[in-house]
């Protein structure tokens, strides 16, 4: 895993394809306690690493990070597994190829920990947003990208009706 030190994060892409340093905003994360604090980093994570479907490479390299800390400080919410879930998602779109020497370990962090995440979820109550961000992770973590991009956009109330309106 790229170290939150290493100077590698200053030349990496975020979402806008310009250089956007997310070790920083991780180093937060990771040390940070204040419920506002943590959100507030969130949402520079979500706007700097996903822009309208441009994900990059400092997204790509936050991926593994991101479970580690949501693991670790057991951040059960929308925001981690939401954001990550949003990055594997647009990785299959029109953006950069995952980095061949992150491949491994961001591939093992999607199959392996993300679905351990939720499994730590298990016995807490989940909002309608919350429980639609889990199953599109679900998905995401088996491979089954266009699945999981169907269930992120029933999280939207309007479009869930409709679709039960037609089926």
């Amino acid at each position: 895993m790229l170290s939150l030190y290493d100077n590698k994060w200053k030349e990496l892409e975020g979402g806008y394809r310009i250089p956007y340093d997310a070790s920083i905003a991780l180093r937060k994360l990771e040390t940070s306690s204040n419920k506002q604090e943590i959100d507030s980093i969130f949402s520079e994570l979500w706007n700097e690493l996903h822009h309208q479907g441009d994900v990059g490479t400092a997204s790509y390299y936050s991926v593994p990070h991101l479970i580690r800390i949501a693991k670790e400080k057991k951040l059960h919410d929308f925001n981690a597994i939401g954001l990550v879930t949003t990055i594997e998602i647009e990785r299959h779109s029109d953006n950069p190829s995952l980095p061949e020497e992150l491949e491994t370990e961001y591939l093992h962090a999607i199959q392996n920990e993300l679905p351990e995440i939720i499994s730590q979820m298990m016995n807490e109550s989940w909002d309608t947003t919350l429980t639609t961000v889990v199953l599109a992770a679900l998905a995401v973590s088996k491979g089954h990208i266009e699945l999981a991009s169907a269930i992120i956009k029933m999280k939207d109330t309007d479009t869930l009706k409709e679709f039960l309106e037609k089926y």
